[in-house]
Parts: structure tokens; sequence; C-alpha cells
């Protein structure tokens, strides 16, 4: 009963020793690519950094013991980070003691709709959203994302986003504006990492902000207005349980229930091509219980909402992790770094942060499926593009709503039509 509950707890059990040495340097890699990512996601979350590693620490454990893949990366990710930043920051403030206790229960709103979704079992009612629905929003969230970071690539001061348009307007007519310092920073480091991900793609990230850190601090450029991440508290986030009151509950659940439903689809997406190539079959009502754990965990250690990485879990594959003791080998050197490395990050300029943020949503930008979408499924290349342009025009939870409403409207139209065509009789 026990290993029913807790997959990964059997694999454990069962482990074979001889995939120690690949789990080992598996779980090192994406270390080393999770600790830049988890920083950066965070800044896009509008938390403080060091939440960004805590939430790379617990609730990667948990769904690695909870989870039903055994290479799914859980932790912060760009999309969910931006929604969880919208969403909260038009309740409060952002960056005030209000918003981050707000994103505290955030995370445990979205992790108690998840863990219910499993236990409950309704995680066939997936089925009947169409994958264009995701593919818009994710295009047009990654390009939401990439606007906002070129501000601080450049080091300008803008108003927030409202919408394409009017934000790349604003965005040109301020470039005089720029601090050149910052600039050279930002776009320097956005060429050295299109150029070393040629040839070492993983550990890019890691050498761009050494050379960052080490040209900022020795130069002393924070002097002339380049902005550093500062000091970053040092040890192991405490346990924290704040649990909402009525009031915020309703604040909240149309945001949770967002976040909720986009966390686990891509996690759903990532973990299905992952087990479809190893041959094991996926157990989607044990992904939303896993991920749902995982989501309270990160609000107990006073983190923001988390979900599955498609950029990680790639690396982890690829890195030749066997098992999930990988995902715990990564959350041990993420804690290591917590308690031992945090002080060596002061001097990392916001502007590397942006470039990192800016080529790692740059992936997730799918509009080239248009043109054989148009070809092959009319229908579903309208739904993306409504979704798309909804998200990027009008407001990403609007435009999320159009695109599932559209999407569950047509699908139930197709049904009704294809039952009606069967009881017709044929003369």
């Amino acid at each position: 009963m026990l290993f029913k509950c807790m997959p990964g707890l059997e694999r454990l059990y069962h482990y074979n020793r001889t995939n120690f040495p690949r789990d080992l340097l598996a779980g090192i890699v994406v270390a080393i690519l999770f600790i830049p990512q988890s920083m950066a996601y965070a800044s896009i979350a509008g938390v403080p950094l060091v939440i960004g590693l805590y939430a790379a620490t617990v609730p990667l454990m948990i769904y690695a013991l909870f989870g039903s893949c055994k290479h799914l990366s859980v932790g912060p990710v760009s999309i969910v980070s931006l929604l969880a930043f919208t969403g909260v920051s038009s309740i409060a403030p952002a960056h005030s003691n209000q918003f981050l206790e707000l994103m505290l229960m955030l995370g445990l709103m979205v992790g108690c709709m998840l863990l219910l979704m499993g236990l409950f079992k309704t995680g066939f009612l997936f089925d009947y959203i169409s994958p264009t629905v995701i593919t818009g929003f994710t295009s047009a969230v990654a390009i939401i994302i990439a606007l906002n970071q070129i501000k601080v690539l450049l080091g300008l001061s803008l108003p927030p986003y409202h919408d394409a348009v009017s934000y790349v307007l604003v965005l040109i007519s301020n470039i005089p504006e720029a601090n050149v310092d910052t600039a050279v920073i930002g776009l320097s480091s956005l060429c050295f990492l299109l150029l070393l991900k040629k040839v070492v793609p993983t550990f890019a990230p890691l050498f761009v902000i050494i050379l960052a850190i080490t040209g900022v601090h020795y130069l002393n450029l924070e002097q002339t207005g380049v902005a550093v991440v500062g000091a970053i508290p040092s040890g192991l986030p405490a346990l924290t349980i704040n649990l909402p009151s009525v009031d915020t509950l309703f604040m909240l659940l149309p945001i949770a229930g967002t976040i909720a439903f986009v966390a686990f689809l891509e996690s759903y997406a990532v973990a299905k091509t992952m087990n479809a190539k190893e041959k094991e079959k996926l157990d989607t009502n044990q992904e939303l219980v896993g991920l749902g754990l995982a989501n309270i965990s990160s609000s107990f250690v006073g983190s923001i909402p988390v979900a599955g990485a498609l950029s990680r879990t790639a690396v982890n594959d690829q890195a030749g992790a066997r098992t999930n003791l990988s995902l715990l080998i990564t959350a041990f050197f993420i804690i290591v770094t917590l308690v031992y490395l945090t002080p060596l990050f002061y001097s990392l300029p916001t502007a590397t942060l942006a470039a990192i943020i800016i080529l790692a949503v740059a992936k997730l930008v799918h509009l080239n499926k248009v043109p054989q979408l148009m070809r092959t499924s009319p229908i579903d290349a309208f739904i993306l593009l409504v979704t798309f342009f909804a998200t990027l025009m009008i407001d990403v939870f609007l435009g999320l709503l159009a695109g599932i409403g559209l999407s569950i409207f047509i699908s139930f139209f197709k049904r009704v039509l294809a039952s009606s065509t069967k009881r017709i009789p044929f003369k």
C-alpha cells in the first residue's frame, strides 16, 4: 500500500547500485543548471532570489517520492512564476510583505487543488483540453516574460506590462535612457550564452554567471549603477504554515485554479514524453498527487508554486539518470549551496539573470506549428491563435480562459455532431 502511494520510494527500495554513478552525475549536472534557473524564476515571481532556491529543494524531494515519473525535475518554472506574480500583484503591492504572504498561501492552495483532483481521480478531465491551448498560451507568456526582462537587460525603468504593442512602443522610446554598463553586461551575457550553448549547453549559464560576477566585482561596476542581486541569506528554510482567511481564499481561488491547471498540464506533458521514451506507464492521478504535495511542501518552506520543467528534465535524462535518486541528489547539492555558497552570488548582475531568462523562455515559443496546423487541422490552429493573441494583448488569465472555453466548446460540439450523425438512418 505504501509503495502504491509512493512509487518513488518503491524505486529506491529496489535500487540497483550499478545505477548510482549515472544518477550521481545527472544529479550534479542538473543542480548546476537548476541554481541559476531557480533564482531567475524567483525574480519573475517578484520574490527574493533565495526563495527560488528553497523551491528547488523540498518540493523536488517530495515529488521524487510521490510522483510517477522518475526523471521529472520539479521546481520553479517561468510560466507559473509569471502567473503567480501577475495574480498576486493585482491584490497586493509587488514585493511587499503582504505580497509574499499571499504568494505562500497561493502555493498551498495550488497544492491542495492538485492533491484533491488526484485523490478524486479527476485526471481524465484534462483529455478534453486541446494541446493547442497550452501551445498558444505558453508561446504568448514566453514573449511577455522576454519583454519584461528586456528592461532589466538594458537597465531601464518602465511601467508594468499591459499589452504587447504599447509595451514595445514604450520600450523603444526609452532605449536612450538605458544604463550603458548594464546594457553591455546584459547583451554580452546573452551573446556568451548563445555561443556556449553550442559547446557546453548544460554548463553555459554557470560559466556566464561566473564571468559576470567576476567582472562586476573586480571592476566595481555596482558603483556605476549596475544592479546586482545583493546579499542572499544562507541556511535552510524555516517551516512556515500560513492558512488563508476566507476572504483571502476567495481572492486567490481563481489565480490558484489557473496556476494548478497550467502547472499540471506543463508537468504532465513533460512526464508523459519521458515515460513514453522509457516505455513506462504514467499514472495521471498519481502525478496530480505528487505535484500537489510538492506545491504544499513549497508553501511550508516559504516558497512559490512549482511545476515540472522541460529543460531540466531533458538534461537529467541526457546526463544519464536512471532513477529518481538523481532528483534527490540534485536537491542535496542545492541544499549545500544554500548553506555554504550563497555569499558568492552577491555581485551577480540582474542583467545576466535577465539574459538567462530570455534564452530559456525563447524555447517555449512554438508559433512555427501554426502553418502546419492550418493545413492539417484549421480548428486547432484557430484555438491556438485565439489563445495566443488573447493572452498577449488582453490578459494572461483571460487568455487562458478564452482558450479553454473555446477548446471545451469545440470538443463538446464535435461529440454532439458525431452522436447526431450516428443516429441518422441510412436509406
